[in-house]
Order: C-alpha cells, then structure tokens, then sequence
C-alpha cells in the first residue's frame, strides 16, 4: 500500500476506504461463548449467596438469566415473552439486585434444587465485556436511575428494558434502585435480545409482549452498556417502542457514557447516527477513578518516553493513571472476580521475573485497579541482540508451560475463519496454509516492540496480564501466535532467534514448531492489518495516519509471510 488511506466524511462519521473498499467490514473482534447446563449455573449462585458475595450472586443470577431467555427465545423462533418461567428467572436476577444494592435478603435463594426441570440443559454464556475491559461501573446506573426519578413525575412507574447479555446484570440493578422500600409503585423489569445485522439490531417479541407495553402507562427505561461502534441495540429498541405507539417522552436510555453530538455522528447505525442527540439520555456514572495522572488515550506515548508514533484506538485502551507520585502505574484489569484474576496473574508474571512488581491488593482489584510499582527502563533496542532473544523465548516457553488450557486442538472456528475472511476483505487472493493441532494458551498477545523494556538488571515485559482473551482475536490459541508475532514486530532474524531460544527451553523441536508458525504468521499479520484498517476508521486523522502507517507493515508481514 503506497499511499495513505482516503478518509471521507459521511453525516460527519469517518470512513477509511483501501482501494474502494470500506475497511467496517473488517473481521477483528471475537464473540465467544462458553457452555454450562442449568444446574451448574444454578450451582454457582447458591454458592455466591453462601460465600457472601453480593456482587458475584448478581452476576452469576444475570447469568443464568440470560441463559435461559435466550434458550427459551430460541425456541420460540427468537422472540422474547413474559412467560411465568421468564419472569422467574428475572426474579431471581431482581433478589440478587437488591441484596447487591441494599443488603435487602428476604427475596434470595430459596435453599432447594434447581426449580427448572431442564437444569440438564446447555447455556451458552458470555461473560460481561464492560466489566472485564470497559470499567463499566454497575453502581453507577443506580446513580443514573435515581436521577432520572428524581427529575420524573413523583410516582411514575417504570419498566425496565435491559438488552442482553449486559442488560441482564444492569437492568435488575436499576429496578433495584428505583423501589422504594414500600413497593407501593409498581415498576417492572424485562430483558430483550437485539439481534440481527450489527448497524440496525431489531427486538422481536410476542404478541402478548406487544400489547402489555402498549398498555403500559409509565416510562421505559432502555439499560446496556455502550453504545458501541454502532449505536444499533439502543436504537433497534426505541424503534420497537415507537412503534407500540410509545411517545419518545416516556422512552429514557440509560447507557455508559455520555454520548454527545460529534460521538453521536460516528456511530454506524443511520438511525442512532441521526437521533441520538434527540433521545432522553441518563448516562451511568463512571467508576471512580484514581488520585493521579491519566495516561490513557495515548497519553503515555509522550510521558513515559515512548514518543507518538504507536497508534492508539482510545476506545479499547485499558483506563491506567500515574499514581503515588509518580512512583506506582494503576491500570483498570476488571471488575470484581475479574479485576482479582488479572490481579493474580500480574503477580504471577511478576514473581517469575518477567513483569513488573504488583503492588496493590486484591481489594484494589475487586474494585477495578491493578497497581504496579514503576521501574526505570529504556526502549528496547531497533536490533535487540542474542540475549534479549534468549530472555524472549523462555518468557514464551514458559508461558506455554504455565497457561497450557487442556490437549492440542486445532485453531478455534472463530480464528481459523478471520484468516480467510480479512485476507479476502484486504483483497488478497493467497491460500492459507494448513492448519495444525496444538494446545491452546492464554498468550500474551502484546508482542509490539513498546510492550519491552530495557531494566538495569535486563528486561521486563509489560501488558501480559489481561490480553490473552481479550474482545480481539486470537484469544487462546498456540503459543506460535506469539512467536509468529515477535517475528513480524521485530523482524525474521531477531523472531528465528527468539524461536531457537524457545525451542531450547521448551523442548518443542523446530520442525513440529515450522507448520504450525507458517499458519500463525499469516494469521498475525491479516490480524493487525484488519486491525490497523477498522481503528483507523474510528480515530481522528493524525491517528488514523499511524494506524495506516502501522498497517502498511502488517500488510508487507502479510505478503513475505505467503511467499
């Protein structure tokens, strides 16, 4: 690619075309799901209510929730109702709701089985995004709740509408704000799954749905984390609304942030695009941020010494702040049992000598923050040498080792078709080579020369923490993404110095490693090129050079990686 990308402006949205073709198109996100029956997701919330733990009863009854109403959905052809077993799992969510928020315990759990007869069933779960990458903030659409009550009508009922999968965790935590400890108003709480083309989501509901909201008398309250790149879960819903004959007074979108006029425009949906700035927003209030300097956004390119030319995406950065004086960074690494797992493996990276000290508490995490003590480093070389090679590739030996997930496998569905469909969207016409079996690992995923530092005692590695599943591809794959990445970051003669290293320390031989890093070569450098394309549709111009800048790279990995 020898010139830059033409960037046109479209009802003020940004659009990054590569020789006529628009880059939204890009395949760079994951959306996996992991399986559990009823009963297992049953069992983890009676266990959370006997351990105490308030926030993770409400997140394992948002779970089996949502579970189930999208089971029952689909066998209803995808259309959402209020059938009394609907309701009763939405219950459940509402007790964990309000023992989360008031410690009220009079609704929980009753002490017996399972009280669906299908507990044998498979639930396909997500976890919560926002709360894993978006410090998204569960208390703060209490906040927003309360405003919104306070600025209504005295007395005026609402129902809730949580959009699934989030809406199942945020939408009972909403009811739960607005009850007032008499009940003598009669809010209500529903979850609906958007579903269709990601620009223009659509809500199906039955009949008997239709005509309880058309008879409904108070306000609906829409609740969901977001809006994304699109803006189309909100909007799907609203649209349902208006059609009910619902006047937009009595329509309110609880989201996660304030969206206004220029973000508005950028949105890819056409209708949330246009009227967004029209509906009635109460945005949740933000997690509470640390006493210190933000970094984020890009802004540690310059502060801590790494000049500007890393592209950023701001949307997908983690929050991270200069804190204590300048003497400890804290990063956001999840929400509760999230946070405390990104917590545990910092410390684990820590104590084997390849990241830095972890210095804050698992408290500290709970709430959202990893803190690390800040080390005096200097950038990595252009051309690192033998040593650096051999510290690289045990690091990635004993990754492998220490995050292996089960027996050899081939590449997920989900990754082994972004290959192919980013190579036919960036318009190459090569022919992937065969995949091959591996076991999976957690993986770093972090490989770009910023990610390394130069320590007086050798060097440190940064960001390995909370990236190995993460909404991006790969996820957890072979340990080849990562030395397939060193490659194309650092270039063929440091990658097959950090391969023969790993090879050393691991005790993998260089020709089972050959067929399995020709695939992941590929697969890494259609990643980020993909990547490069769609951030830089949704950054301001100078960012978006240095996304184009940084994809033309991947493109040229791209090319010498197919021959």
């Amino acid at each position: 690619m020898s010139s830059p990308p033409i960037l046109l402006d479209r009802a003020g949205s940004r659009y990054c075309v590569h020789g006529g073709h628009l880059s939204l198109e890009m395949h760079i996100f994951r959306h996996t799901q992991r399986e559990m029956t009823v009963a297992a997701a049953w069992a983890a919330c009676t266990a959370a209510q006997q351990r105490g733990d308030r926030l993770g009863l409400l997140l394992a009854a948002a779970r089996l929730e949502c579970g189930l109403s999208d089971r029952w959905s689909a066998q209803a052809g995808g259309v959402d109702d209020e059938s009394p077993r609907r309701q009763a799992a939405v219950r459940w969510s509402q007790a964990a709701a309000e023992w989360y928020l008031k410690r009220r315990t009079e609704a929980l759990l009753p002490d017996r089985g399972c009280p669906w007869e299908d507990g044998g069933a498979m639930l396909h779960c997500s976890d919560p995004e926002g709360l894993r990458y978006y410090s998204l903030n569960v208390d703060g659409y209490a906040v927003a709740a309360r405003r919104w009550q306070a600025a209504a009508a005295e007395g005026t009922p609402a129902w809730v509408l949580g959009l699934r999968t989030m809406g199942s965790t945020l939408a009972p935590v909403v009811w739960a704000a607005l009850r007032p400890p008499s009940g003598d108003v009669a809010h209500r709480c529903t979850t609906l799954r958007p579903q269709g083309d990601p620009q223009s989501r659509v809500i199906r509901i039955s009949d008997r749905l239709r005509r309880r909201m058309q008879a409904w008398a108070g306000a609906f309250l829409i609740v969901d984390e977001g809006p994304g790149l699109s803006g189309s879960s909100f909007a799907g819903t609203v649209m349902l609304l208006q059609s009910l004959g619902v006047s937009p007074m009595r329509i309110v979108l609880l989201p996660s942030w304030e969206v206004d006029a220029a973000a508005a425009a950028r949105l890819s949906s056409p209708i949330a695009a246009r009227q967004w700035t029209g509906w009635r927003c109460y945005p949740a209030e933000p997690l509470t941020a640390p006493d210190g300097e933000p970094l984020h956004g890009g802004v540690w390119r310059q502060r801590l010494g790494h000049g500007v030319t890393t592209p950023v995406w701001g949307t997908h950065e983690r929050l991270k702040y200069l804190t204590g004086g300048g003497r400890t960074l804290t990063k956001f690494g999840g929400v509760g049992p999230y946070g405390v797992a990104t917590w545990e493996r910092a410390r684990r990276l820590a104590r084997a000598g390849w990241g830095p000290e972890v210095v804050g508490s698992a408290a500290d995490a709970a709430a959202g923050w990893v803190v690390y003590r800040c080390l005096r480093v200097r950038r990595l070389a252009a051309r690192p040498g033998q040593a650096w090679a051999e510290w690289a590739g045990n690091y990635l030996a004993w990754r492998r080792s220490e995050y292996a997930l089960g027996g050899a496998v081939p590449p997920t569905p989900e990754l082994a078709e972004m290959l192919p469909i980013n190579l036919g969207r960036l318009r190459w016409t090569m022919r992937p080579p065969p995949m091959v079996e591996a076991v999976p690992v957690a993986l770093d995923a972090r490989l770009q020369r910023c990610e390394w530092g130069v320590t007086r005692s050798g060097w440190v590695k940064f960001d390995g923490a909370d990236h190995g599943d993460d909404p991006f591809f790969p996820g957890p794959a072979d340990i080849a993404w990562d030395l397939a990445g060193i490659a194309v970051e650092f270039g063929s003669a440091p990658g097959a110095a950090v391969v023969a290293a790993y090879c050393r320390h691991s005790g993998e031989t260089a020709a089972a490693l050959a067929p399995r890093l020709a695939w992941h070569r590929l697969a890494y450098g259609a990643f980020h090129a993909a990547f490069c394309a769609f951030a830089a549709t949704q950054v301001a111009p100078d960012e978006a050079f240095r996304f184009w800048r940084a994809g033309r790279r991947y493109r040229a990995a791209v090319e010498s990686a197919a021959g």
